[in-house]
Protein backbone atom coordinates (compact mmCIF):
# COMPACT_ATOMS: atom_id res chain seq x y z
CA UNK A 1 0.00 0.00 0.00
CA UNK A 2 1.29 3.46 -0.66
CA UNK A 3 0.59 5.18 2.17
CA UNK A 4 1.36 9.12 3.17
CA UNK A 5 2.16 10.32 6.66
CA UNK A 6 2.06 14.40 7.53
CA UNK A 7 3.85 15.13 10.62
CA UNK A 8 2.25 17.83 12.52
CA UNK A 9 3.56 19.68 16.15
CA UNK A 10 1.09 21.12 18.49
CA UNK A 11 1.64 23.18 21.53
CA UNK A 12 -1.20 22.82 23.92
CA UNK A 13 -3.97 20.69 21.10
CA UNK A 14 -3.09 23.89 18.73
CA UNK A 15 -1.43 23.48 15.69
CA UNK A 16 2.28 25.10 15.71
CA UNK A 17 3.24 23.53 12.90
CA UNK A 18 2.30 21.38 10.09
CA UNK A 19 3.51 20.62 6.34
CA UNK A 20 2.01 23.89 4.54
CA UNK A 21 3.40 26.03 7.24
CA UNK A 22 7.14 24.18 6.96
CA UNK A 23 6.48 25.03 2.77
CA UNK A 24 5.88 28.93 3.75
CA UNK A 25 9.05 29.03 5.78
CA UNK A 26 11.31 26.97 3.00
CA UNK A 27 9.47 29.49 0.38
CA UNK A 28 10.82 32.45 2.65
CA UNK A 29 14.19 31.34 2.90
CA UNK A 30 14.49 30.89 -0.50
CA UNK A 31 12.56 34.42 -1.69
CA UNK A 32 13.38 36.80 1.04
CA UNK A 33 10.08 38.04 1.06
CA UNK A 34 6.30 37.00 2.91
CA UNK A 35 4.58 37.72 0.30
CA UNK A 36 6.94 35.96 -2.46
CA UNK A 37 7.03 33.04 0.40
CA UNK A 38 3.28 33.09 0.24
CA UNK A 39 2.64 32.77 -3.63
CA UNK A 40 5.62 29.77 -4.09
CA UNK A 41 3.59 28.15 -1.28
CA UNK A 42 0.62 28.57 -2.89
CA UNK A 43 -0.97 30.70 -0.52
CA UNK A 44 -2.72 34.16 0.63
CA UNK A 45 -0.49 36.56 1.64
CA UNK A 46 -2.76 37.00 4.59
CA UNK A 47 -2.78 33.51 5.25
CA UNK A 48 1.05 33.73 5.36
CA UNK A 49 1.43 36.71 7.58
CA UNK A 50 -1.24 35.18 10.11
CA UNK A 51 0.66 31.88 10.26
CA UNK A 52 4.23 33.42 10.78
CA UNK A 53 2.13 35.99 13.86
CA UNK A 54 0.77 32.68 15.47
CA UNK A 55 4.53 30.91 15.29
CA UNK A 56 6.03 33.77 16.28
CA UNK A 57 4.22 34.83 19.31
CA UNK A 58 3.78 31.45 20.52
CA UNK A 59 7.70 30.90 20.29
CA UNK A 60 10.34 31.54 22.96
CA UNK A 61 12.64 32.67 19.70
CA UNK A 62 10.91 33.77 16.89
CA UNK A 63 10.96 32.16 13.50
CA UNK A 64 10.74 35.08 10.98
CA UNK A 65 12.67 38.18 11.41
CA UNK A 66 11.77 40.86 8.83
CA UNK A 67 11.87 44.39 7.96
CA UNK A 68 9.58 47.41 7.21
CA UNK A 69 9.31 48.30 3.51
CA UNK A 70 10.67 51.37 2.72
CA UNK A 71 12.69 52.56 -0.72
CA UNK A 72 14.37 49.31 -1.40
CA UNK A 73 10.85 47.33 -0.02
CA UNK A 74 10.89 45.04 3.03
CA UNK A 75 12.41 41.72 3.86
CA UNK A 76 12.18 38.48 5.34
CA UNK A 77 14.50 35.69 6.85
CA UNK A 78 14.34 33.16 8.71
CA UNK A 79 16.31 33.07 11.95
CA UNK A 80 18.46 30.30 13.27
CA UNK A 81 15.52 28.46 15.42
CA UNK A 82 13.43 28.89 12.16
CA UNK A 83 16.40 26.89 10.20
CA UNK A 84 16.03 24.28 12.70
CA UNK A 85 12.30 24.09 12.41
CA UNK A 86 13.21 23.51 8.93
CA UNK A 87 15.94 21.50 8.77
CA UNK A 88 13.85 19.12 12.05
CA UNK A 89 10.61 18.46 9.48
CA UNK A 90 13.49 17.68 6.58
CA UNK A 91 15.18 14.76 9.08
CA UNK A 92 11.91 13.37 10.67
CA UNK A 93 10.79 13.04 7.04
CA UNK A 94 13.61 11.17 5.90
CA UNK A 95 13.24 8.76 9.13
CA UNK A 96 9.18 8.68 8.16
CA UNK A 97 9.74 7.67 4.34
CA UNK A 98 11.56 5.15 5.64
CA UNK A 99 9.08 3.75 8.26
CA UNK A 100 6.53 3.51 4.84
CA UNK A 101 9.00 2.15 3.00
CA UNK A 102 9.66 -0.83 5.65
CA UNK A 103 6.12 -1.20 6.44
CA UNK A 104 5.50 -2.86 2.73
CA UNK A 105 9.00 -4.72 3.41
CA UNK A 106 8.30 -8.23 5.33
CA UNK A 107 12.40 -8.20 6.07
CA UNK A 108 12.68 -5.19 7.47
CA UNK A 109 12.54 -5.29 11.54
CA UNK A 110 10.04 -2.57 12.37
CA UNK A 111 10.74 -2.69 16.21
CA UNK A 112 14.13 -1.44 15.40
CA UNK A 113 14.92 1.80 14.51
CA UNK A 114 18.98 1.11 13.61
CA UNK A 115 17.62 -2.38 11.89
CA UNK A 116 15.46 0.14 9.21
CA UNK A 117 18.63 2.70 8.77
CA UNK A 118 20.64 -0.40 8.35
CA UNK A 119 18.62 -1.84 5.12
CA UNK A 120 17.42 1.38 3.75
CA UNK A 121 19.82 4.71 4.45
CA UNK A 122 23.18 3.42 6.53
CA UNK A 123 26.39 3.67 4.22
CA UNK A 124 29.33 2.75 4.78
CA UNK A 125 32.84 1.71 3.43
CA UNK A 126 32.45 -1.71 4.54
CA UNK A 127 30.68 -3.80 2.10
CA UNK A 128 29.07 -5.94 4.79
CA UNK A 129 26.84 -4.65 7.00
CA UNK A 130 24.59 -6.90 9.02
CA UNK A 131 21.83 -5.94 11.63
CA UNK A 132 21.16 -8.23 14.74
CA UNK A 133 21.00 -8.54 18.67
CA UNK A 134 23.24 -9.18 21.24
CA UNK A 135 22.75 -12.66 22.68
CA UNK A 136 26.26 -12.00 24.72
CA UNK A 137 29.11 -11.15 26.20
CA UNK A 138 32.43 -12.46 27.48
CA UNK A 139 34.12 -9.98 29.32
CA UNK A 140 37.77 -10.37 30.02
CA UNK A 141 40.66 -8.68 31.47
CA UNK A 142 41.45 -5.80 28.37
CA UNK A 143 38.28 -6.95 25.82
CA UNK A 144 34.84 -8.42 25.59
CA UNK A 145 33.88 -10.60 22.95
CA UNK A 146 30.44 -9.98 21.52
CA UNK A 147 28.48 -12.30 20.08
CA UNK A 148 25.36 -10.97 17.77
CA UNK A 149 22.35 -12.99 16.60
CA UNK A 150 21.42 -12.53 12.99
CA UNK A 151 17.67 -12.54 12.24
CA UNK A 152 18.55 -15.73 10.46
CA UNK A 153 20.15 -17.46 13.54
CA UNK A 154 23.43 -17.30 12.71
CA UNK A 155 26.34 -15.53 14.67
CA UNK A 156 28.80 -13.21 14.27
CA UNK A 157 31.70 -12.66 16.80
CA UNK A 158 33.43 -9.00 17.84
CA UNK A 159 36.00 -8.66 19.94
CA UNK A 160 36.53 -5.14 20.99
CA UNK A 161 38.01 -3.31 24.11
CA UNK A 162 35.75 -2.95 27.59
CA UNK A 163 35.78 0.86 27.12
CA UNK A 164 34.18 0.29 23.90
CA UNK A 165 31.50 -1.70 25.77
CA UNK A 166 30.67 0.58 28.13
CA UNK A 167 31.50 3.95 26.11
CA UNK A 168 28.24 1.93 23.59
CA UNK A 169 26.05 0.96 26.77
CA UNK A 170 26.09 -2.53 24.89
CA UNK A 171 24.18 -5.26 26.61
CA UNK A 172 22.52 -8.37 26.13
CA UNK A 173 19.21 -7.66 24.15
CA UNK A 174 20.54 -4.75 22.63
CA UNK A 175 20.27 -3.67 18.57
CA UNK A 176 23.64 -3.51 16.62
CA UNK A 177 25.06 -3.43 13.31
CA UNK A 178 27.87 -5.81 12.51
CA UNK A 179 30.21 -3.98 9.98
CA UNK A 180 33.26 -6.45 7.82
CA UNK A 181 35.42 -5.26 5.03
CA UNK A 182 35.63 -7.57 2.42
CA UNK A 183 39.30 -8.75 2.44
CA UNK A 184 38.83 -9.37 5.50
CA UNK A 185 37.08 -12.32 4.90
CA UNK A 186 38.13 -15.79 3.62
CA UNK A 187 35.85 -18.18 1.71
CA UNK A 188 35.91 -21.71 3.09
CA UNK A 189 35.30 -25.51 2.08
CA UNK A 190 36.28 -26.39 5.04
CA UNK A 191 36.67 -25.17 8.89
CA UNK A 192 39.84 -23.46 8.75
CA UNK A 193 42.76 -24.69 11.69
CA UNK A 194 43.22 -20.85 12.82
CA UNK A 195 41.62 -20.53 15.98
CA UNK A 196 41.76 -17.18 15.73
CA UNK A 197 39.58 -17.32 12.73
CA UNK A 198 36.08 -17.33 15.16
CA UNK A 199 34.14 -15.93 12.49
CA UNK A 200 32.64 -18.84 10.71
CA UNK A 201 29.53 -17.99 8.78
CA UNK A 202 27.48 -20.75 6.65
CA UNK A 203 25.99 -20.55 2.95
CA UNK A 204 25.82 -21.03 -0.66
CA UNK A 205 27.99 -19.12 -3.11
CA UNK A 206 25.66 -16.84 -5.37
CA UNK A 207 28.02 -15.42 -7.51
CA UNK A 208 31.66 -14.88 -8.15
CA UNK A 209 33.64 -12.26 -10.26
CA UNK A 210 36.87 -12.06 -11.35
CA UNK A 211 39.86 -9.80 -12.58
CA UNK A 212 43.38 -10.41 -12.98
CA UNK A 213 44.53 -11.49 -9.91
CA UNK A 214 40.99 -10.92 -7.11
CA UNK A 215 37.65 -12.84 -6.76
CA UNK A 216 34.86 -11.42 -5.67
CA UNK A 217 33.07 -13.83 -3.66
CA UNK A 218 29.03 -13.46 -2.61
CA UNK A 219 27.50 -16.28 0.02
CA UNK A 220 23.93 -15.85 0.71
CA UNK A 221 23.78 -17.20 4.31
CA UNK A 222 19.74 -16.84 3.90
CA UNK A 223 17.03 -15.05 2.95
CA UNK A 224 17.53 -11.74 4.72
CA UNK A 225 21.68 -11.56 4.95
CA UNK A 226 24.01 -11.68 2.25
CA UNK A 227 28.41 -11.62 2.93
CA UNK A 228 30.56 -10.15 0.27
CA UNK A 229 34.33 -11.45 0.36
CA UNK A 230 37.53 -10.05 -1.58
CA UNK A 231 39.93 -12.87 -2.11
CA UNK A 232 43.18 -14.15 -4.20
CA UNK A 233 41.96 -15.73 -7.62
CA UNK A 234 43.98 -18.33 -6.58
CA UNK A 235 42.81 -19.23 -3.46
CA UNK A 236 39.44 -19.48 -5.38
CA UNK A 237 40.69 -21.72 -7.97
CA UNK A 238 42.36 -23.99 -5.20
CA UNK A 239 39.13 -23.99 -2.63
CA UNK A 240 37.36 -24.79 -5.97
CA UNK A 241 34.75 -22.43 -5.63
CA UNK A 242 31.75 -22.19 -7.50
CA UNK A 243 28.16 -21.21 -7.67
CA UNK A 244 25.94 -22.94 -5.56
CA UNK A 245 28.34 -24.53 -3.77
CA UNK A 246 28.30 -24.51 -0.08
CA UNK A 247 31.01 -22.69 1.79
CA UNK A 248 32.00 -20.87 5.06
CA UNK A 249 32.74 -17.18 5.25
CA UNK A 250 35.73 -16.87 7.86
CA UNK A 251 37.24 -13.90 9.03
CA UNK A 252 38.86 -12.63 12.52
CA UNK A 253 36.49 -11.19 15.76
CA UNK A 254 39.37 -8.31 15.12
CA UNK A 255 38.12 -7.37 12.07
CA UNK A 256 34.23 -6.47 13.06
CA UNK A 257 33.07 -2.90 13.87
CA UNK A 258 30.10 -2.62 15.90
CA UNK A 259 27.48 0.35 15.64
CA UNK A 260 24.73 0.97 17.36
CA UNK A 261 22.14 4.23 18.56
CA UNK A 262 22.51 5.22 22.20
Amino acid sequence: MDFDALLTLSENGKVFANPRRVALLKAIQQTGSISQGAKQAGISYKAAYDAIKDMNNRSESPLIASEKGGKGGGGASLTHFGERIVQMYELLDTIQNMGLKALNDEDAPLHSLLGVMAKFSLQTSARNQFFGTISNIENHTLHDRVFIELQGGQHVIATITHGSTLRLQLAVGKDVVALVKGPAIQICTIPPADPSIDNQLQGKIQDIQYDESSAEVSLKLDERDEICALINKQESESENLGQGKSALACFSSSQVIIATLS
